[in-house]
């Protein structure tokens, strides 16, 4: 019987790897392919590593459809460092006299000689070598290559960072995977569930805007000594009404519980920083009045402004996807101090609804008043 042995971290596994096992068994016609997890890499780090059991489980869904497949937790049971020879030499004892084919990515026979007992690997089983990625292709003599095979190019570090921005991963991992990653929360990080319902209620621009305004709103508060992490959030959910239908908005607000003023229901802009304070009290349950006052004046400013409320009003204004005349000075004015960056977007703003003759909204006067009293009180300087 032709055995072939196919180990990984399978972190997660994705079709890649199940259209690699294929054309392994294919092209060798082999009996029976067993798909390995590891159960510590030895060969790197891995700290966002799923559980042994979740490792094994998301392999069972991916490889049960072919018959030949059988996902083994031998190196699981074993503990420890999975050393390739040491598998070899147990699958000896279980299946003696079996021919085996060793499958390992091309670019690993360029290393292999400094894996442990490689000589005696060689001994045990035949090599087995698959392209990682399109083109050149690393040989070794007395190795097999699957120089017919188009890898699927995507890795499972790509996917992993793909379910913590809350993307669907359907189309490299299957349904099965993926409903496995989302129930048990695999790979997720405490926004992973915002970003999914960011994706839901805005289109792509927006979104990147908003992944944009939380990495700033994080940097700026490291800077300036707020909590990084309420900041974040913040940041990430200051326009998740945005791309809300107007009539839509009004309504939520109305239900809500959010009067709007004459200034206000002249200036439809302002309603996705009101609506937003309200969506995340009534339907995310946030509570942290820190975040929610940041949310409702990120876009007019306020008297009295929190630490928090002037960092997501200016990371509105500099994060990466800003191209508008001026920015570079933004942010130039962000890193020296946040008063004066809350002038500078301040006078922008509020000239451009001047020129347009349009309402301004009395919390950016007040805004607006009091930097000007402080710069005073500090000799002309913010």
């Amino acid at each position: 019987m032709a055995i072939g042995i196919f180990g990984g971290t399978f972190n997660p596994p994705h079709l890649g790897h199940l259209r690699l096992c294929e054309a392994f068994a294919r092209q060798l016609r082999l009996d029976r392919v067993l798909v390995i997890p590891t159960f510590v890499p030895p060969h790197k780090t891995a700290p966002d590593l799923a559980s042994c059991e979740d490792r094994l489980a998301m392999c069972r869904r991916m490889f049960s459809a072919d018959s030949r497949f059988c996902v083994s937790d031998m190196e699981i049971r074993r503990g420890g460092k999975s050393f390739t020879v040491q598998t070899l030499e147990a699958l000896q004892a279980q299946y003696p006299g079996e021919r085996f084919y060793l499958l390992v990515g091309s670019d690993m026979l360029q290393s292999f000689d400094t894996w442990y007992r490689s000589e005696d690997i060689e001994k045990l089983c035949t090599l087995c070598a698959a392209p990682r990625e399109s083109g050149g292709f690393a040989q070794r003599d007395g190795a097999v290559s699957l120089e017919s095979f188009e890898p699927v190019e995507i890795s499972s570090t790509q996917i992993r960072e793909k379910v913590r921005l809350g993307e669907d991963v359907r189309t490299w991992v299957g349904a099965d995977v993926a409903d496995y990653i989302r129930q048990k929360e695999l790979y997720a990080d405490p926004w992973t569930a915002y970003r999914r319902l960011l994706r839901k209620k805005l289109g792509d621009y927006r979104l990147r805007h908003s992944f944009c305004v939380a990495d700033s709103a994080r940097k700026l508060a490291e800077k300036y000594g707020f909590d990084p992490d309420r900041a974040y959030t913040a940041g990430l959910l200051h326009d998740v009404m945005k791309d809300t239908d107007k009539k839509q908005t009004l309504v939520f607000m109305g239900k809500a519980g959010v009067s709007l003023t004459k200034a206000e229901l002249h200036n439809p802009k302002l309603w996705h920083a009101m609506a937003g304070e309200a969506f995340l009290r009534t339907e995310l349950r946030i509570t942290d009045e820190d975040i929610l006052r940041a949310v409702r004046y990120h876009t007019t400013g306020r008297g009295g402004m929190t630490l928090l409320e002037k960092i997501i009003y200016i990371a509105d204004y500099i994060s990466a996807d800003r191209e508008y005349d001026g920015v570079e000075k933004m942010r130039n004015l962000a890193e020296k101090s946040l008063e004066s960056a809350m002038m500078f977007g301040l006078t922008f703003t509020i000239s451009e609804l001047c020129d347009k003759e349009q309402v301004v909204h009395p919390d950016s006067v007040d805004c607006y008043n009091e930097l000007c009293i402080l710069k005073d009180r500090r000799g002309g300087s913010l």
